[in-house]
Parts: C-alpha cells; sequence; structure tokens
C-alpha cells in the first residue's frame, strides 16, 4: 500500500473552496432598498413635518413659552404617541407652569416608554419634589445618577439634590420642619 499526503489535498480542498466562497459573495445579488427609502412620499413629508413641530415647540420652551410648547408637544404626541422626547419635553414645560402632577404623568410615561432614558428620571425626581414626595424624588434621582454616565455634566448637581433631600427628610423625621418646609413651597 501507498502512503498519500493528505496535507496537500487539503490545502487545495481549502484554496477552492476559500475561492468559490469569494466567488459567490462577489456576484451575490445586492440587498434591496431599505424599507424607509420605499416609503411614500407622504410619510417622509410627515416625518419631516413633525420633526418641524417638535423643533418649534423645543423652541417655545427654551424661550419659556410653556403653554405654546405644551400644546406643540401634544401636537406632535398626536402623531407620534411613542416618541418619550417630546413626553420629557412636555413635562419640563409642566414643571415651569408649577404643574407637577402633570410632569410627573409625562416623565412616567417617557420612562415607560423607554426606560433607559436618564433625563426622564431627573424630571421625575424635580416633579416629585414638587409634590413634596421626597422618598420619590430621591429615588427617582438615585436611578439618574445609575444610569448617568460617569462624564455627565449634571451629576453634580444631582448628587447635591439627593444630599438636600437627605437633609429634609432627615429634619422631617426629627420635628417636620421637613415636611413644613415643604409643605411651605406649595
Amino acid at each position: 500500500m501507498i502512503a498519500t499526503d493528505v496535507r496537500l489535498r487539503a490545502v487545495l480542498l481549502t484554496v477552492f473552496l476559500v475561492v468559490m466562497i469569494a466567488a459567490a459573495v462577489q456576484f451575490w445579488p445586492a440587498p434591496t432598498p431599505s424599507a424607509t427609502a420605499a416609503m411614500p412620499a407622504e410619510v417622509t413629508t410627515n416625518d419631516s413635518q413633525l420633526k418641524r413641530h417638535f423643533d418649534w415647540a423645543v423652541t417655545q420652551l427654551r424661550s419659556g413659552h410653556y403653554q405654546q410648547a405644551i400644546n406643540g408637544f401634544r401636537a406632535v404626541l398626536e402623531q407620534s404617541p411613542a416618541m418619550p422626547e417630546a413626553y420629557i419635553n412636555t413635562g419640563f414645560a409642566h414643571i415651569e407652569l408649577q404643574q407637577y402632577e402633570q410632569a410627573m404623568k409625562s416623565f412616567q410615561t417617557a420612562i415607560d416608554l423607554r426606560p433607559t432614558q436618564v433625563n426622564a428620571y431627573w424630571g421625575l425626581a424635580v416633579s416629585l419634589e414638587g409634590l413634596c414626595d421626597i422618598a420619590g424624588a430621591m429615588g427617582a434621582m438615585r436611578t439618574y445618577i445609575h444610569l448617568a454616565p460617569a462624564d455627565d455634566p449634571f451629576l453634580v448637581k444631582a448628587n447635591a439634590a439627593l444630599w438636600e433631600w437627605e437633609q429634609l427628610k432627615t429634619a422631617g423625621n426629627d420635628n417636620n420642619q421637613g415636611i413644613d418646609a415643604c409643605n411651605q413651597t406649595e
């Protein structure tokens, strides 16, 4: 019996397979256009219109026209009810108007839609503070601190707020001063 070297056959088979795979990849049909490229023109127009409405509402918020901002974000949410950013901005407008209950609901909806939306926890903490729910505010701010990246510029402020609320809660447990102080802000 003649002993044959299988290594040569293995190398030739490997080279042949590599060439065949390369040829198959080279001549593979191009992927079909994405769904967004195949969208009808009115959907694309609505998306750009939605962006314009959102940007207008953000401008109103930044300009201090809080009720107009809320109305603008409501219009955006009618077209896109699963947009957490619109709920968050609505919540911040409500905070500026000291409408803490509505703000809390907006932030909670944003969190329900996207649990990792860091700024929603900040807004939730502020709105709960406005409702004198210090324990809830502390919990929301702790979640903010936990989710925020290490280089977040608001972490110092978040930790300071948490410290203040802990002092307020401690004062409230000692002689109700903390609770009275919260109720005086209403």
